[in-house]
Order: C-alpha cells, then structure tokens, then sequence
C-alpha cells in the first residue's frame, strides 16, 4: 500500500480532486449529482455509528444526520461530469482522510447499483494540494468555483454543479444544499473586498488559470 506524502493538518486547508478510472463519466444523471452533493453533507461528522451507516444505506432518498462535529469545513466545490474539486479545511485529526474514504465508498456503491456495474469508480487515491501563501483560498475557491469554464464546459448541455452560487447569490441559480461553511465563505470575500471586488477578483484568476493553460476561453459567455 502506498504512503501518502502529504500530512493532513488541523485548521489547515487543502485543495482535494479526484476522476473517474480510465477518466470514465462520473456523474451520468442528476439523480447521481445530488446523491454526491447531499453525501458530502451527509457524511461529515464524527458519528460513525453503525446505525447511522445502516439507516443511511437502507434510506438512499432520506438524509439521515449524525451527531458530533464536523470532519471537515467545506469551503469550495465542483462537479463535472467525470471528476469533481473540493476545497476543504480539516477540523479534526484525520478529518479529510475519513471523510474522502467515507464519501469515495458511499458514492462508488450507489453508482455501481445505478449503473449495474462493479469495481473501482475513481482514479486511485483522491489527490492532495496543501493551500499556503497570501490570497492562496481566494485564489483556489475561484479555480475551483469556475473549473467548468476552464474546461470549456457548456453548463447547458451538461451536468456542472459549484458552489460558485454560494459566493455570488445573484449569480444565476440559488444554492440550497448547505454544504459549504458559509463563514469561510464570507472570510473570503471580505479578504477581497466585498461581492463586487470578488467577482472582478475571479474574473481575473480566470484569465490567468487560462493562459496558464495555453487556451482561450471567452469567460463573458459564462455567468458570474
């Protein structure tokens, strides 16, 4: 079994990827988008009873919630059809490592029964970037929040979901799922200056996570 080299640690922050294996589609409905989005609520806490697990497993379409804290602040979010980037700040010892393997297992199982399939689902182990520097989570919540544009991903023609709704409320739909911290979120902002300064701030990150990239997007063909 391969060690990993990065060392989780409490109140730090991490940006946190994985794909589907052979860069398979991950999220083929929007059934299965909102089984991920509710497990990444769902699934972070330190209860880990049991019967907690059973009643979830047994109760697919019921949230079940546990008690104690959370594992992980959630920070960030995106989903595209064949992986995902989350931005996570770990409250616990081992919080993020728990909460990855719990998350990878629960959606693997549920994917394989929708799917009539079997085996492994993602790509390995999730990957790891450990945040550090000045405007490092303005910087990374924009990467991560417009990681469809970057892709040149059209939102109308397929499944994308971030939290990019939780930064900009006026920006297209409305998020209701309560996954992020949403004091994190304000921390962020106001570092930048306000809703305004973060809008223009993400544009910007844009243009440089593009040219970084050697491609071209026109980023007024997306909303925010």
């Amino acid at each position: 079994m391969s060690i990993r080299k990065i060392k989780f640690t409490n109140d730090e922050y991490y940006h946190v990827f994985n794909r589907g294996v052979d860069r398979r589609i991950i999220f083929n409905t929007k059934d299965q988008q909102r089984y991920f989005l509710s497990r990444l609520r769902l699934l972070n806490t330190t209860d880990s009873r049991k019967y907690i697990t059973n009643k979830r497993s047994r109760c697919k379409n019921k949230e079940t919630l546990g008690e104690g804290e959370s594992l992980v602040s959630i920070v960030a979010y995106c989903l595209l059809p064949n992986h995902f980037h989350l931005l996570l700040k770990q409250n616990v010892d081992n919080g993020i490592s728990q909460f990855m393997q719990r998350l990878g297992t629960a959606y693997t199982m549920f994917f394989n029964q929708e799917e009539n399939r079997s085996g492994s689902l993602f790509q390995g182990k999730f990957k790891a970037t450990h945040l550090s520097g000045d405007f490092a989570l303005p910087v990374s919540s924009a990467y991560i929040n417009l990681n469809y544009a970057h892709h040149k991903i059209n939102t109308n023609k397929n499944l994308v979901k971030s939290s990019l709704c939780d930064y900009l409320p006026d920006a297209g739909k409305a998020c209701t799922n309560d996954i992020c911290n949403q004091e994190e979120i304000d921390d962020i902002v106001n570092e930048i200056g306000g809703l305004s300064e973060y809008r223009q701030f993400i544009k910007n990150a844009s243009k440089t996570f593009v040219d970084n990239k050697g491609n071209t997007v026109n980023l007024n063909d997306y909303e925010f």
